[in-house]
C-alpha cells in the first residue's frame, strides 16, 4: 500500500537541497565525533552523489495488506505510486516536488483528503527508502550518544533532530551505527506531529545496488518502551519489503505525471 498506519509516518519532511551540509551549532569534540560517524554512515550507503548518479528508481513496496509500485526521481524528490484500494479502485498518486495529484481509475480527483493523503504518502515513502542518504541534508542537529551493545555488537549512537523551521515537527532519531560496516542497523524515532512522544524501534536490512549504493529492502518496526530500546510489551513487529528494483529508467516529472493508470 502507499501509506502505513500514522504512528509509523514521518511528517517532518521537506524537499531540501541534497548536498551534504551539517549543522555546526556545536563544535565540541563529541559533536565532531557525531559528525564523523554520520558522514561515515552516509558514505556506507553510497553517499548522496552515488544515489543521484542512479537518476531514478522503480520498485515494489510490499506489506501484509498489499503492495504499491513506486517510482522516484532523485533530483527534486519526485514521487509516484500506484496501488489498488480495498474497493478495487486503482489509485495513482504523484508529487512533483511542490504539489500532489491523485487519479482514481485514470480520472483526476481534487478531493481534499485524497490530495492530503497523497502529499503525505509520497513524501514519506520516498523518505523511508532514502533516509540514510538524507541524513546529509541541511538543518540537522546531532550529538554523540555514547555506546550501546545489541546482539553482541557495541554500536555507536548518534542522536539526531532538526533545526527550528526545518520540517513541521521536531522528531528525534537515535541511530545505531555498526562499528564494522558503518551502516545504521537500527534506530529509534518518535512522531511528534501526531503526538507520539514514545519511540518506535526500526531495523533495516540493506541490499547493494549499482555504484555501491545501498537501500533498505526489509524494514521491521516495533513500538519501544523507552529510548534505551526496550520493546513495548503490548507491541508487535510490522514488516515491509522492497523488491524488484530498477534504476535509470529515464523518468521525467512530465512522464510520471502522465502515467495516470
Amino acid at each position: 500500500m502507499t501509506h502505513r498506519p500514522i504512528a509509523f509516518v514521518i511528517l517532518l519532511l521537506l524537499v531540501l537541497p541534497t548536498h551534504t551540509v551539517f549543522s555546526q551549532n556545536n563544535s565540541s569534540p563529541l559533536a565532531q565525533d557525531a559528525k564523523t560517524l554520520l558522514r561515515e554512515a552516509i558514505a556506507a550507503v553510497g553517499g548522496q552523489d552515488g544515489m543521484h548518479a542512479l537518476k531514478d528508481v522503480r520498485y515494489l513496496y510490499n506489506t501484509s495488506r498489499g503492495r504499491s509500485e513506486e517510482r522516484y526521481i532523485f533530483d527534486g524528490e519526485i514521487s509516484w505510486g500506484k496501488s489498488t484500494q480495498e474497493d478495487g479502485t486503482e489509485r495513482v498518486q504523484f508529487f512533483d516536488g511542490k504539489e500532489a495529484f491523485v487519479y482514481l481509475n485514470g480520472e483526476k480527483t481534487t478531493e481534499k483528503k485524497a490530495i492530503e493523503s497523497a502529499f503525505f504518502s509520497r513524501k514519506t515513502n520516498y523518505y523511508w527508502l532514502t533516509m540514510i542518504q538524507k541524513m546529509g541534508d541541511p538543518g540537522l542537529v546531532y550529538t554523540y550518544g555514547g555506546k550501546r551493545t545489541v546482539d553482541g555488537i557495541e554500536y555507536d549512537l548518534v542522536d539526531v533532530t532538526f533545526e527550528d523551521g526545518v520540517g513541521v515537527a521536531k522528531d528525534r532519531y537515535l541511530l545505531y551505527i555498526n562499528p564494522y560496516t558503518k551502516l545504521v542497523d537500527q534506530f529509534l524515532f518518535n512522531v511528534t506531529a501526531v503526538g507520539r512522544q514514545d519511540p518506535i524501534l526500526m531495523k533495516y536490512t540493506y541490499e547493494s545496488f549499482p555504484g555501491g549504493v545501498k537501500f533498505p529492502v526489509v524494514r521491521q518496526s516495533h513500538a519501544a518502551a523507552n529510548w534505551e530500546g526496550d520493546l513495548a510489551p503490548d507491541g508487535k513487529w510490522g514488516v515491509r519489503w522492497f523488491t524488484d528494483f530498477s534504476f535509470n529508467n529515464g523518468y521525467t516529472p512530465e512522464s510520471l505525471k502522465a502515467q495516470v493508470q
